[in-house]
């Protein structure tokens, strides 16, 4: 059989410089109570359709993720407008119409 080989020293910290146990327990609690109301304060964690965030990391505008106010989904109100383009698209829908029929 092997002989221990493991030195043992005495505590260098006596007991004595040790808080009593009621004293730690009572600082642990009021640590946990601190926490847990500061739980309270974090909102609830929502569960975010992973279709939407697909989407938006496509590009597509994802309704309660995309921002709709970024330039990109705002409408362009500097092209024609639905009025003129109709005016415009009139003669060719008539003469598709003719040929189909």
């Amino acid at each position: 059989m092997e002989q221990d080989t493991t030195e043992h020293h005495p505590d260098p910290q006596p007991l004595e410089n040790e808080p009593p146990v009621s004293q730690t327990e009572a600082g642990y609690q009021k640590i946990r109570a601190e926490l847990h109301e500061a739980r309270k304060n974090i909102p609830p964690k929502n569960p975010v359709d992973v279709g939407k965030q697909l989407a938006a990391v496509r590009g597509e505008y994802a309704e309660d993720l995309s921002d709709p106010h970024d330039p990109k989904w705002v409408p362009n109100t500097y092209s024609a407008s639905k009025q003129g383009v109709k005016e415009d698209l009139g003669p060719a829908q008539g003469a598709l119409a003719a040929e189909a029929g």
